[in-house]
């Protein structure tokens, strides 16, 4: 009986080669992993910010600056303005002895702070036509007040002479009597006055100037006999 050959093999094809990893990729899943790893990365400081981390530490230095501000404000020196008013008043006699001053001058603060100022005392500093100098001394606090038979306009004591304090909400506006020395009388010509007020709590006086003057007639009318004249004078 006569043999069957067997069927010819089936060719068998090679497999195919594995591709090499290009750049950007690696295998087993890390680009995935990459990535990952970087979004968490980015959302690691968002959420810090969200979690409002910074806020304390931002209320603290806030807090430390409005401290600071607020001592510097608190512990700076009282400002205080001296106001000259719109006229002064001179009158003398030579039967009382002496020359004064009728004189209204403002105190106002201008400081940042509740600080209160201390005025002691006053002086007015006059320098008649000759160069001679002459202290007027304060001596009185006074009011006006109206003759109600004659109209005539005089002046009443209210206080003598006491220390004026001067704060934020409370300015001062002493109506003050300034007395020459005895026996000094004012003669026509142009004078120089200044207006000195000592501070307790700065240490330093403030001051103010002005000119006036006084013509032969004014002196005339300020000498007659009888009870004291005074004349009015803008300030400028």
């Amino acid at each position: 009986m006569a043999e069957l050959d067997p069927p010819p093999a089936t060719p068998t094809l090679p497999a195919a080669p594995t591709p090499p990893a290009t750049s950007g990729q690696a295998p087993d899943g890390s680009v995935e992993q990459n990535t990952t790893r970087v979004a968490q990365r980015m959302r690691e400081p968002i959420k810090k910010f969200v979690s409002l981390q910074w806020v304390p530490l931002t209320a603290a230095l806030v807090s430390l600056v409005l401290s600071v501000t607020a001592i510097y404000v608190s512990t700076r020196q009282p400002d205080v303005l001296l106001i000259l008013p719109d006229q002064i008043r001179v009158a003398q006699g030579r039967e009382s002895g002496g020359a004064y001053v009728y004189l209204q001058p403002a105190f106002v603060s201008t400081g940042a702070n509740d600080r209160v100022e201390v005025i002691r005392d006053m002086v007015l500093e006059v320098t008649s036509p000759s160069g001679e100098r002459a202290s007027f001394s304060w001596d009185q606090e006074l009011r006006l007040v109206t003759d109600p038979e004659t109209g005539a306009l005089g002046y009443e004591y209210v206080a003598d002479a006491v220390p004026i304090l001067v704060g934020p909400r409370d300015a001062a506006a002493p109506l003050s009597l300034f007395d020459a020395p005895n026996g000094w009388f004012f003669v026509p010509g142009s004078y120089t006055f200044v207006v000195a007020a000592d501070r307790v709590v700065v240490g330093q006086p403030i001051s103010a100037r002005f000119s006036l003057t006084l013509t032969p007639e004014n002196v005339a009318f300020l000498d007659q006999p009888g009870p004291d004249r005074f004349l009015a004078f803008p300030i400028e």
